[in-house]
């Protein structure tokens, strides 16, 4: 197997549990961390190509806010949280009691909350995977990205051996202070370990009650 395409059900159904587990982590950990509850609905999966991913993400001009994490160790790649200027804002606004002039003027320490965000959602899904493959993720220090979609997801395709064809796409919708939000995980793996990690999801699939 060498795309996402080629995911059977029960493989999927798997993928689906992993979202759930990191989604709820994230979201106990993103309660705390802006002492307020957040709901968060049951994650949708995706397999898009990079232009139905961009047409998913919003308009091609409206600026997104990426924090990029890449992953090493027994597996490769990177993983891509991307929120909306209006999440980024909430965000903000709801820890630090104020609100970015322009997300591409936020100062060092808005800067800092949006990368510990990012960090806090895809460091979730990535101890999942990590577990339920049993394997060994080291993650970067999160990387922020400020842009439109197109130009965002150009910059992990360019730099890095990722298989550009399918791309996994998790869309979270949060709810908080009455008011909702979307922000999508996106993960890309290197060619050769993107095989390697859908042969171990069939491995791992008869000991796991979905």
């Amino acid at each position: 197997m060498e795309t996402y395409r080629e995911l059977d059900e029960i493989s999927k159904d798997i993928l689906m549990e992993i979202g759930n587990i990191g989604a709820g982590n994230a979201v106990t950990s993103l309660s705390q961390m802006m002492d307020q509850p957040i709901e968060l609905e049951i994650p949708a999966l995706k397999v898009l190509s990079y232009q139905e991913v961009c047409r998913v993400l919003g308009q091609p001009e409206e600026l997104q806010t990426g924090i990029l994490v890449e992953v090493t160790g027994q597996m490769k790649g990177i993983f891509l949280f991307m929120l909306s200027e209006t999440f980024t804002n909430a965000v903000i606004e709801a820890i630090l009691g104020r609100r970015a002039q322009r997300i591409m003027e936020m100062d060092e320490m808005e800067t800092s909350l949006v990368c510990e965000l990012g960090n806090i959602m895809c460091g979730s899904y990535i101890r999942a995977l990590s577990q339920f493959m049993n394997i060994e993720m080291d993650v970067s220090v999160p990387e922020l990205c400020i842009d439109m979609a197109g130009a965002i997801l150009s910059y992990p395709l360019s730099h890095w051996v990722i298989v550009s064809d399918d791309i996994l796409l998790i869309e979270n919708r949060f709810q908080m202070s009455g008011k909702a939000y979307r922000g999508h995980i996106l993960f890309l793996p290197e060619q050769e370990d993107l095989g390697i990690m859908l042969h171990r999801l069939r491995g791992v699939a008869p000991w796991i009650r979905l």
